[in-house]
């Protein structure tokens, strides 16, 4: 797990649901284990006393072994390669109490043996944990480690952060291994969250220049989804005159020049191009109570839900208040501002 993460460990009950049924409840399970033992399992080099029953209850993989028809349906000492004792010791455990105790240093192997046994209920904690410790340092391993389990909550929690700080995302070593076809569901994404639609292409030539030799035949592909509409007139004047650059041999112009001798169909038709911007949408608020020598001033962001306090407007504030949103100021007269603080 990440570094920047606090380290967590929790106990984590499976919830009975219908289609388990009476039988998954922890005090039936607990008597019909201590009931009918009548297996051994060697996992790890060690014995484990199990009960048929209660394994399958739980599991697919020894539903089909014990009562499949196959070899080991008759057996009574089966030996089970690869798989470690502890995390199968943690799966047995939880036929009897229904619960799990789950933390950074065992969430790995946990669930690759609960997905190995087909022990779902214990998969979905492990989905669950892993939500809990998303982060923005972890967030792209996770979304693949989800894909690998088909862990589709988990994925979708995990694209949402990497979505909406896509600046810190692609500052990380783990954007610039990500596949073409990941860093293409990005891009085409409306829900993508940066400061400015610059910052997409930026990420772009980022992920091409680490590795160039390979990745410069997907650059056109891949900036046809930066939202040319939405760029910066000082940023597209930059890339203007670096196309314009005589004798530049580097890959960034090499790419620029491409770029310009062969547009995408949406850089030549902005009809093409979507119309919703991904910047930020931003609303300042200031205001304070009348006669103070400085005012509070605040800034929202919508799209995060989020309030963030900003250094405070050195001036008094007389009988007005302002809004700024989206970089539109509009002043609007207050009748009692000292009311309003």
């Amino acid at each position: 797990m990440s570094e920047g993460c606090v380290r967590t460990e929790l106990k984590l009950t499976a919830q009975p649901s219908a289609a388990m049924g009476s039988a998954q409840e922890p005090e039936d399970l607990d008597s019909q284990a201590e009931m009918v033992a009548d297996t051994v399992l060697e996992v790890g080099e060690r014995l484990f006393q199990v009960s048929r029953r209660a394994l399958s209850l739980h599991s697919r993989y020894f539903e089909a072994m014990f009562f499949g028809g196959t070899r080991e349906s008759s057996e009574h000492h089966i030996v089970i390669r690869g798989i470690d004792a502890a995390p199968f010791q943690a799966l047995l455990e939880f036929t009897h109490t229904a619960q799990v105790l789950i933390g950074q240093e065992n969430v790995t192997s946990l669930l690759e043996t609960a997905d190995f046994f087909q022990f779902d209920k214990v998969k979905l904690l492990c989905e669950k944990f892993l939500e809990r410790e998303l982060h923005v340092s972890n967030c792209l391993g996770l979304m693949a480690y989800s894909q690998h389990f088909a862990f589709i909550e988990l994925h979708a929690s995990a694209m949402n952060v990497a979505l909406t700080h896509w600046g810190d995302v692609m500052s990380q070593e783990e954007f610039k291994a990500l596949p073409k076809e990941t860093l293409m569901q990005f891009l085409k994404s409306d829900d993508l969250f940066v400061p400015r639609e610059d910052v997409v292409f930026d990420s772009i030539m980022m992920w091409i220049m680490e590795d160039p030799e390979t990745r410069e035949r997907d650059f056109l592909d891949l900036v046809a989804e930066v939202r040319v509409a939405f760029l910066s007139l000082s940023f597209l004047d930059i890339l203007v005159k670096r196309s314009k650059r005589p004798g530049q041999a580097d890959t960034f112009s090499r790419l620029i020049r491409r770029l310009d001798s062969c547009p995408p169909p949406s850089w030549q038709n902005v009809t093409l191009c979507p119309y919703t911007s991904r910047s930020y949408d931003t609303l300042y608020v200031l205001g304070g109570k009348r006669d103070k020598e400085q005012q509070e001033l605040f800034l929202f962001q919508p799209k995060t839900g989020t309030w963030q306090a900003c250094s405070p407007l050195q001036r008094r504030n007389l009988t007005q208040y302002a809004v700024a949103a989206v970089g539109n100021l509009q002043s609007c007269n207050s009748s009692d501002a000292s009311n309003w603080d």
